[in-house]
């Protein structure tokens, strides 16, 4: 009996964690101001992430926009002014990021004005900038999905700016709903 009690509370937690995992994972969002309005410098880390370049320190600074980019919000991660990789790591995997850049191509006169992100999973994205009337600089989107990873590496050929960035965790639900199954597995074994 109560063995059977143990299944059934492990089935029920099953159920739970099942319904929870269906529900999706809530996006995160970076909020660059308190290190922008610090003018903090690579390596930093903003909530779950922590963002560095090979470079540093200080390859990257935290700062306001000035009004330069037109698509970008109020506050950036900007390279200074010199290409330079940047390398973000977060503390929890992820299956999805999503930020609009800027890249230093002057009135892109350069072209080519195109960004990388690969994941450590070996996930490669590759976004296209274009002017936006009035500005200096060539601005974009990137969005990239596809498997789990805990970092990324942007890289242009141009300086980078970034800002307005989003990640989605994997559903932490998941992993608790099979370490509930194979607990599951263990009471069943064991009547």
């Amino acid at each position: 009996m109560f063995h059977r009690a143990h299944a059934a509370a492990a089935a029920a937690a099953c159920a739970l964690l099942l319904a929870a995992s269906s529900a999706g994972a809530a996006e995160w969002t970076y909020d660059f101001s308190t290190d922008a309005m610090n003018s903090v410098p690579t390596p930093a880390t903003v909530g779950p992430a922590t963002f560095s370049s090979p470079s540093d320190p200080g390859a990257y600074i935290f700062g306001p926009n000035a009004g330069l980019y037109t698509d970008l919000g109020p506050y950036v991660l900007s390279s200074a002014g010199v290409p330079a990789t940047l390398n973000i790591s977060f503390a929890a995997a992820q299956t999805a990021l999503s930020f609009d850049f800027a890249l230093g191509d002057f009135l892109g006169s350069g072209g080519g004005d195109t960004l990388t992100v690969t994941t450590n999973t070996g996930v490669t994205a590759t976004a296209t900038a274009g002017l936006v009337d009035g500005d200096f600089f060539p601005e974009g989107s990137l969005d990239l999905s596809g498997g789990d990873f805990t970092s990324v590496s942007i890289t242009s050929a141009y300086p980078i700016t970034i800002a307005d960035m989003t990640s989605v965790p994997e559903p932490a639900s998941i992993v608790l709903l099979g370490a509930a199954l194979v607990g599951l597995g263990a009471v069943r074994r064991r009547v």
